[in-house]
């Protein structure tokens, strides 16, 4: 087996359990890093008709109703961060689920545009006025089909796309083949086009430095092919041909989750000692202290087009 990003053969086997296929092997490239499953058992069909968005299965998959929760909190830090290239902007978020993004984006933005394989999620869109892309076919035709209005009416469009900024929001982590589908999602931008990407971290304080067995029994996921840490996050869009502005290292939950953790072996530690434990500046020094090590539980990067 060849790692993915370096074509390495060198490998060594992750602690840690699948939670919802125990069989497959977490494996972690010596050369470059990069951490993957030793089976990829998803496809287009898989999260078409899958639910993975539907509550109640997200539910009995985690166990965690706190997650549903948290997507508002989660998407709202997601605007702040990207807020001024978004203003006034036309934008397409892939992988955009329930559109809990795009809802809080679309009063700043020029047009929004979202791209989504479930089928469950269209009444949502309809019901907040967004334009759907069921495939990512879809979007660059919907693409194709903008630049040749705009040729037709003599305005420039440069680049061959139409969109200012593209956001994948815990998408890339998905995909078979991410380099193929960057060099895909490029396609859709103008030239001086962003790409905000947010994967989870690989080297997450959880594993890496606190090596918590329940932890590491519990967040690897099968659909999450997979795990990127700041290197091979960076590597990911040299090889597809990007411009890799920045990765920065992002802790979504605070320390009160670590901690709980570390206690009792169970997510959500935020819901019960948050209210006495998190505050702004305990946050911030705690992800800044990641942060240092690489160790937070998220990454963002940024890329454009060469």
């Amino acid at each position: 087996m060849q790692c993915y990003l370096c074509g390495s053969e060198r490998y060594f086997r992750r602690e840690g359990k699948v939670r919802d296929n125990p069989s497959i092997e977490i494996l972690e490239c010596e050369t470059c890093g990069l951490v993957f499953l030793s089976e990829q058992n998803t496809n287009d069909e898989f999260y078409t008709q899958g639910g993975m968005h539907n509550q109640q299965q997200v539910y009995e998959l985690t166990g965690r109703r706190d997650l549903i929760n948290d997507m508002y909190r989660f998407n709202r830090s997601r605007l702040e961060f990207v807020l001024d290239s978004l203003i006034g902007k036309d934008i397409v978020d892939f992988g955009s689920g329930y559109g809990g993004f795009l809802i809080q984006a679309k009063p700043f933005a020029k047009s929004v545009l979202g791209i989504e394989l479930e089928s469950q999620v269209r009444a949502v869109y309809e019901q907040y006025d967004i334009p759907l892309a069921s495939s990512l076919e879809q979007a660059l035709a919907i693409s194709q089909s903008l630049t040749t209005k705009a040729t037709s009416d003599q305005k420039q469009l440069s680049g061959g796309g139409n969109y200012d900024l593209l956001t994948a929001f815990h998408v890339i982590e998905h995909l078979a083949d991410p380099i193929g589908i960057l060099r895909q999602l490029a396609s859709l931008l103008k030239d001086n086009g962003k790409m905000i990407i947010e994967v989870p971290n690989a080297n997450d304080a959880l594993l890496s430095i606190y090596k918590n067995k329940a932890f590491s029994e519990f967040t690897y996921w099968s659909p999450h092919l997979y795990l990127y840490n700041p290197h091979t996050l960076r590597k990911l869009g040299e090889k597809a041909g990007l411009v890799v502005d920045f990765v920065k290292c992002i802790q979504r939950y605070p320390l009160s989750n670590t901690l709980y953790w570390l206690s009792n072996g169970l997510p959500a530690g935020q819901k019960i000692w948050g209210g006495f434990l998190d505050s702004k500046i305990l946050q911030e020094s705690y992800e800044s202290a990641l942060a240092s090590v690489g160790a937070t539980d998220t990454l963002i990067a940024q890329f454009r087009k060469r």
